[in-house]
This record gives C-alpha cells, sequence and structure tokens, in this order.
C-alpha cells in the first residue's frame, strides 16, 4: 500500500513536470519577450529595390543639376582684383 502511494506521488509529479514543459512554451510565446524574425516576400524585397533604385537615380540626377548650376554659377562670377 505505501508502495503504490509512492507510486501516485512519483507519477503525479511527472505528469505535472511534463505538462509545464509542454505549455510553457506556448504562455512565454505569447510575452512579448521573444524576437521573431520577419522574412519577406520575394515581392516586397523586388518592390524595396526597385524603389531604392528610383531614389538612388533621383539623387544622381539632382546632384548632377547641382553641379552643373554650381558650374554655371562660379563661371559668371566676376574674378577677383588682386592689388
Amino acid at each position: 500500500m505505501v508502495m503504490v502511494k509512492q507510486l501516485v506521488s512519483k507519477f503525479g509529479t511527472i505528469l505535472l513536470l511534463i505538462g509545464a514543459a509542454l505549455f510553457s512554451g506556448q504562455t512565454t510565446a505569447q510575452t512579448h519577450g521573444h524576437l521573431y524574425l520577419v522574412v519577406k516576400s520575394a515581392d516586397m524585397l523586388l518592390r524595396h529595390q526597385a524603389d531604392s533604385d528610383e531614389l538612388r537615380q533621383a539623387a544622381e540626377e539632382s546632384a548632377a543639376d547641382l553641379r552643373e548650376q554650381h558650374y554655371h554659377v562660379q563661371e559668371r562670377r566676376p574674378g577677383t582684383f588682386q592689388l
């Protein structure tokens, strides 16, 4: 009788540990402590790359226009006089 009682108490402890191990991942996944990697779809990656290419092209054109304008301004300036 004593042996059966010990087995039942050990069995209860084993079930408690197994239950805690099974559900601990589920309960901690609901907290904000886990980090998840966001995997972007191929469509999102291609759109992002296209947007980046458009921005880069616009910046290069703007820089070229600014260089050209600066060159013309420097060209129109009167020369400095040296005494």
